[in-house]
């Protein structure tokens, strides 16, 4: 009897210990090395706005709005225009076409808000895969907005997309993320 109890405790604990390893986060296991790359590199590149200097924001500024000027989404100067700037063009490598233009159309491409946040400071503390098989949630920790006063975690729904060169980010809800960064008064 007492082997039959010692057997079965031993397969329980076998049972256990399967059932725990085949029911680990499947979401982290399905997210792509493409599409983290791309996420990544994509909120790198856009959360670094917090770091650049009065001068590269002067620069920047005058730079899009010289191109932004004559911008016409239905003409063929546009991809000229993408092509013609180095700063809009790293976007190319990780946006859609359609996410640039919307992202620019509101005004959080380039993001001039946060040229009032210098002290803020930004953690990527985790990307998540979602029921979706092109939209992830990434979990991003802000720190020292409004010089020290308020930080914050939230999330920003990503979907990608996929494009003729490779996959590209689709669409970014930036709703909960600009509300955070207003212009100062």
């Amino acid at each position: 009897m007492m082997k039959f109890l010692k057997r079965s405790i031993g397969m329980a604990l076998l049972l256990v210990i399967l059932l725990t390893g085949c029911t680990g986060d499947k979401s982290e296991a399905s997210i792509t090395k493409e599409d983290e790359k791309t996420i990544e590199n994509f909120l790198n590149s856009y959360l670094e706005q917090f770091n650049y200097s009065e001068k590269e924001w002067e620069d920047l500024i005058e730079q899009i709005e010289s191109k932004i000027s004559d911008y016409d989404p239905q003409g063929s100067q546009w991809e000229e225009t993408l092509n013609d700037d180095p700063w809009l063009a790293q976007w190319t490598e990780v946006l859609t076409q359609k996410e640039i233009e919307r992202l620019i159309k509101n005004g959080w491409l380039p993001n001039l808000s946060l040229r009032e946040y210098p002290g803020t400071k930004y953690t990527i503390e985790n990307l998540e895969k979602t029921d979706d098989p092109d939209s992830y949630i990434v979990k991003v920790e802000l720190k020292n907005i409004e010089n020290g006063d308020i930080d914050e975690k939230i999330d920003i729904p990503i979907d990608m997309a996929d494009t003729e060169e490779e996959r590209r980010i689709g669409y970014i809800d930036f709703e909960k993320f600009n509300s955070l960064f207003t212009v100062k008064k």
